[in-house]
């Protein structure tokens, strides 16, 4: 739940946050840094961060990464004094913003409100800072109080996804279903390839009934996230409630070749094969029957 700088862009993490377009500057062991965190060689992105910072000091951006990369290791100390290091040389509402993650986590909510109003004052005109503390008050469950902030956020920018996102989650769990699934339908239309907002929206179907709806948004998160088994496997019940049994195997057949000894997966395979020897079976007797011939007395 980290927002990092990721070439020469301050990019929101997947679900938690936005996103703002933020130049960073070009520096040889920055944008090493930037590759090997995206690589997940995060030893090597710590160092390339380090060797920015030793040629200049003052590199907030560097300095930035680095904290964002010890906080995803959950090195929270280091982190969270690179952070305040960063709000000595300059206002940063990112910086506040997981500094204020940080102080939640360690169950300090009272700090973490603090740097998030603070962030929110200083930077009226961006709605992460205030998305963001609805989250945190949502999960307080003070959801009013939450739903005000998301309000608060669509007002500054109606086009902010992370924030449909949010209230159309919130509405769901307050019963408020139709709001719901068309906040999280302006989500999905502003970030399309989010599979969180995808799988949500999936999962409400699937909840009230509509199956085929459901699939509809699964089979774009399995696209996106081709290695998911349980994707698979929701697929593929949701085509056998529908009865529709070759979509269903060829889903579990997906599934099984992600983890081949899946006892769920099997015993829906065989399920369905059971179900459509049974129907073979019945139309064979059906076409025998039409075919005998009438016999008079």
């Amino acid at each position: 739940m980290t927002i990092k700088i990721n070439n020469g862009v301050m990019i929101a993490a997947l679900f938690f946050f936005g996103c703002a377009n933020v130049p960073a500057p070009i520096e040889n062991h920055f944008n090493k840094g930037v590759e090997h965190y995206d690589s997940q060689e995060y030893a090597k992105a710590v160092e390339e961060y380090k060797l920015a910072l030793r040629g200049n000091p003052d590199n907030s951006f560097a300095m930035y990464n680095l904290a964002v990369v010890y906080q995803d290791q959950g090195k929270t100390d280091q982190a969270e004094k690179l952070y305040h290091d960063i709000l000595k040389i300059t206002e940063d509402t990112f910086s506040r913003i997981n500094l204020a993650g940080i102080h939640y986590d360690k169950g300090n909510s009272d700090e973490a409100f603090k740097q998030l109003e603070i962030a929110t004052n200083k930077n009226p005109d961006s709605a992460h800072p205030l998305s963001i503390l609805g989250e945190f008050k949502e999960r307080e469950g003070k959801l009013a109080e939450a739903e005000q902030k998301y309000l608060k956020a669509l007002s500054i920018d109606n086009r902010h996804a992370p924030t449909h996102y949010r209230l159309g989650r919130l509405h769901l769990k307050r019963g408020k279903f139709a709001q719901g699934i068309e906040h999280l339908k302006q989500s999905i239309d502003l970030e399309m390839e989010n599979p969180v907002y995808l799988e949500t929206l999936g999962a409400e179907y699937e909840r009230s009934g509509d199956y085929l709806e459901a699939v509809n948004y699964f089979e774009r998160v399995s696209v996106l996230q081709p290695n998911r088994l349980e994707i698979y496997v929701k697929l593929g019940d949701l085509y056998k409630k529908e009865k529709m049994f070759q979509e269903a195997l060829s889903r579990y057949w997906s599934a099984l070749a992600l983890k081949d000894d899946d006892p769920y997966v099997h015993r829906s395979v065989l399920d369905i094969y059971k179900i459509l020897s049974d129907q073979e079976s019945q139309e064979l007797k059906t076409l025998g029957g039409q075919s005998s011939f009438a016999r008079n007395p």
